[in-house]
């Protein structure tokens, strides 16, 4: 059996382009629901490239900062398969959260995808190992990585997910970051290098272990930057957002869509949001008006016509019993601009008007509102009180 050692900053940097590419991947998800169904496509494929090939490169890293008695060589095939399943298990962790209702259940599911995706990664990986060495795993050792994969990835998605804010991001990546590495460190620890019979000891390869691994991890970065800057916004944008809710979207690319489309709108539905403040107020006695977008249009809804608001990361989806709409507000912001007299807030991603709250159920710790026909709103813990005592139960 071999002794194995690691060159510490190569170990570092195999931690640093794990954690990159999970932040990549989860800000570029970030309020995909104001994008066409395509552009979602186009944004999930690069997150779960970013996803994925950090995966695959911290895992690559971590493997060249390896030091051992003689040089080691990897089955081209099964290196780019491990690369691929890291990138399609990711993907569909992607695709399951945002096409569809997200839930608790599929955020778990995420993880749990996201989890088996990193270890069959590692295990394949490791498989590819071929020339000098025969590569020997413990199986107490695959269940303790599998069992590290599996909670570590489920926590980071329940705190990417829970809340789509900058905070939340850089936490489930930071997490996330951390669950790449530890499930491939702690694997490496039941895993035994021995020599073959016919070790090749004066083979070696083209170009340094050391520099290859730096050469991985800088074009790892160089990719994420990349994803970032053609999908986040700009400091500039950042602040406008901040102050002028029609600027409201994260895709910074002034050819974008949705960006377009509110640039786009009349100018006296414009000149309504150039301050942070009401330019126009509702005469007296008037429900407000929230705005949504349709048909390249800024438009307006009544409050009374509205049954409920959706969070939707920055922005927010407002539902009138028939069809659902972008709002370029927040839900904090809507909640303030509705007020507490006609709407309630059921769930911290969820308002409710309480006029249109037509039933109400609870099974065990799970409750819900049905509102406009058969909705079902989510009712949190902390809220289940004050929602039953509001409706007389």
């Amino acid at each position: 059996m071999l002794e194995i050692t690691y060159v510490p900053y190569l170990v570092v940097a195999s931690v640093a382009v794990a954690a990159m590419g999970s932040f990549t991947c989860l800000r570029l998800t970030s309020g995909l629901a104001v994008l066409d169904v395509q552009q979602r496509k186009v944004r999930i494929t690069q997150a779960a490239f970013a996803l994925g090939g950090g995966i695959w490169s911290m895992h690559f890293i971590g493997m060249l900062s390896i030091g051992i008695a003689l040089p080691i060589f990897y089955d081209p095939l099964k290196t780019l398969g491990s690369a691929l399943i890291a990138i399609l298990m990711t993907g569909s962790a992607l695709m399951s959260l945002h096409f569809g209702t997200r839930t608790r259940q599929r955020i778990i599911l995420a993880g749990v995808i996201t989890g088996l995706g990193i270890v069959s990664m590692h295990y394949l990986g490791m498989s590819a190992i071929s020339g000098n060495c025969i590569v020997s795993f413990d199986s107490g050792g695959v269940l303790l990585a599998i069992a590290i994969a599996m909670l570590t990835c489920i926590l980071a998605m329940e705190l990417a997910y829970q809340k789509r804010s900058l905070l939340a991001t850089i936490c489930g990546s930071t997490v996330l970051g951390l669950s790449i590495s530890a499930i491939h460190y702690s694997a490496m620890l039941f895993t035994t290098f021995s020599v073959t019979k016919s070790a090749d000891i004066t083979a070696s390869p083209v170009i340094s272990s050391n520099n290859l691994a730096l050469f991985v991890a800088v074009s790892a970065f160089l990719t994420c930057g990349w994803f970032l800057l053609t999908a986040v916004p700009t400091k500039k944008q950042v602040l406008t957002s901040e102050t002028t809710p029609s600027a409201k979207t994260e895709v910074p690319d002034a050819k974008n869509d949705v960006a377009q489309r509110m640039r786009n709108a009349s100018s006296s539905f414009s000149k309504a949001f150039e301050k942070d403040l009401p330019a126009k107020s509702p005469s007296p006695g008037l429900p407000p008006r929230i705005p949504y977008e349709r048909d390249k249009t800024l438009r307006f809804l009544s409050a009374d016509t509205i049954v409920f608001v959706q969070a939707d990361g920055h922005y927010s989806r407002v539902g009138n019993g028939e069809n659902e709409y972008f709002c370029p507000w927040s839900i904090s912001r809507l909640e303030q601009n509705l007020g507490a007299e006609n709407f309630i807030r059921t769930h911290r991603s969820y308002l409710v008007n309480k006029n249109h709250i037509n039933g109400f159920r609870r099974h065990g710790d799970k409750a819900v509102c049905i509102v406009g026909g058969e909705k079902e709103i989510p009712v949190s813990r902390g809220r289940v009180a004050e929602i039953q005592e509001m409706l007389g139960i």
